[in-house]
C-alpha cells in the first residue's frame, strides 16, 4: 500500500478525500437567491461546465448553509475560511481574525454555526491524519471552540440534529510519519451530539459504530446520514484482486446493521459527496479507474439504491486537460450543485482553485 503505485492510487481519494460537505436544510433557496448562471458561449449541451456560473475564482471545499442562501468553504488548505452570500455574491473571510493553525473544512451545523476541521498547532507532515474539530459561532464572536476529539478526513452532519460522524486513527501515527499512511492504519468510528451548555459546545452521547467494517473496506470516510438519521452513507476503500484499490459507495444501519452497496464497479471510481434532501440520490465524483492514479473526474448523479443507476450531471473531462471537477454538494432545495474546480497536478491535496454553481436539470431532481 505504501510503493510508488500505492501512493498513487491513494491520491484517487486522497486528494479527493478532503471532500467535504454538509448540505443545508430548508427549501428558501429560489431563483432571486440562486441567480441563473451566466450566458455561455455557443449554448454549450447540457452538463457542460461551460453553463456553470463561477462563485470564486479561488477555494474549493463548499457547503451550503442550512437556509441554502450562503456557501462556505476554504480558501485553500489550512488557509482561512470565507463564506459567500448568494444573493449579492460577496465574499467574506470568516476567520481573518480569529486564531488559528489553517483550516481544512467548514461545514455547517443546522442552527447556522460552523463546524470546522483545522489541527490544534502548527501543521507537521501528519496533521491531516488527527486533525480537530472546532464549532465557529455564527456571529464570529466567540472564536473557534474546541470539540476535543481528533478526526481524520471527512464528518457527516445530520440536516434534522447536530448529530455527526466521523473516523479516528488509534493509535495515533508517529511523528514524521506521512499522514497519507493513515489510509492503512487502524481506525474507530463514532458518532455524537453537539450540545451546547452555557453557550459551549461539547460533545455528548458519544458512541462507537461499525465496530467491525463490511469485508469489502480497508477503511471509510463518513460522508451524510439518511433515513432519519438511521443509515450512515461513506466512502468505501478497499481492496479488488485484480483491479488494485477500489473507491466506492456503501451505506450501513446505524450502530453497526446492514450494509448496502450503492455503487461499487470494476474500473470506475466513485466517491460519494452529498447527498440530495430528498435522500434518494446522492451527488459523486464517477470516472474510469484505467490506472492506478487519479482519473479524470465528472459529476454524477446516483439512485441510492443497491447497485443505483448513475448519470452525469457534469461533465468535467477534457481530452489532455489537467483540470478537475470534485466535491459536489446539494443545495437545500435540491435545485443546485455547488462544486469546485481544482488542477491534478496541484500540490495541495484536495485543494479548490474556484467554486462553481450549476442548475440541476429538473428531471434529475
Amino acid at each position: 500500500m505504501y510503493n510508488k503505485g500505492a501512493r498513487n492510487i491513494m491520491r484517487v481519494k486522497y486528494a479527493r478525500i478532503s471532500g467535504h460537505r454538509s448540505l443545508g436544510f430548508a427549501a428558501l433557496l429560489v431563483s432571486v437567491t440562486m441567480p441563473a448562471a451566466a450566458p455561455a458561449q455557443a449554448n454549450p449541451p447540457a452538463g457542460s461546465i461551460d453553463n456553470a456560473s463561477v462563485l470564486s475564482e479561488f477555494g474549493g471545499r463548499p457547503a451550503f448553509s442550512p437556509n441554502g442562501k450562503r456557501i462556505a468553504f476554504v480558501g485553500h488548505t489550512y488557509g482561512d475560511a470565507f463564506e459567500i452570500d448568494l444573493a449579492t455574491r460577496r465574499i467574506r473571510n470568516l476567520t481573518r481574525n480569529i486564531p488559528h493553525h489553517g483550516i481544512v473544512r467548514i461545514q455547517y451545523l443546522p442552527n447556522g454555526d460552523y463546524l470546522v476541521t483545522a489541527p490544534r498547532a502548527q501543521p507537521g507532515p501528519n496533521a491531516r491524519a488527527h486533525l480537530e474539530m472546532w464549532v465557529l459561532d455564527k456571529s464570529l464572536e466567540k472564536g473557534m471552540q474546541p470539540l476535543g476529539q481528533q478526526v481524520f478526513e471527512g464528518i457527516a452532519v445530520s440536516r434534522r440534529t447536530n448529530l455527526i460522524a466521523w473516523t479516528v486513527i488509534e493509535p495515533e501515527l508517529k511523528p514524521g510519519e506521512a499522514w497519507q499512511i493513515g489510509f492503512a492504519r487502524p481506525t474507530k468510528r463514532y458518532t455524537a451530539q453537539i450540545a451546547y451548555r452555557g453557550g459551549v459546545p461539547r460533545l455528548v452521547e458519544k458512541r462507537e459504530i461499525m465496530a467491525q467494517l463490511p469485508r469489502e473496506c480497508n477503511f471509510i470516510e463518513p460522508q451524510d446520514f439518511r433515513d432519519a438519521d438511521q443509515e450512515l452513507v461513506y466512502i468505501c476503500m478497499g481492496q479488488l484482486s485484480d483491479a488494485g484499490v477500489s473507491i466506492s459507495v456503501m451505506g450501513t444501519k446505524l450502530p453497526g446493521g446492514e450494509s448496502k452497496v450503492y455503487f461499487r464497479r470494476p474500473g470506475e471510481y466513485g466517491e460519494v459527496e452529498g447527498i440530495a434532501p430528498s435522500g434518494q440520490w446522492a451527488s459523486v465524483e464517477c470516472g474510469k479507474q484505467e490506472k492506478a492514479a487519479l482519473p479524470p473526474l465528472d459529476i454524477c448523479r446516483l439512485e441510492l439504491k443497491e447497485d443505483g443507476a448513475i448519470s452525469r450531471l457534469v461533465i468535467g473531462t477534457q481530452p489532455g486537460g489537467t483540470r478537475d471537477i470534485s466535491n459536489p454538494v446539494v443545495s437545500p432545495d435540491g435545485q443546485w450543485i455547488a462544486f469546485q474546480r481544482s488542477d491534478r497536478n496541484d500540490p495541495d491535496i484536495g485543494g479548490g482553485s474556484g467554486v462553481l454553481l450549476m442548475e440541476i436539470p429538473p428531471s434529475e431532481r
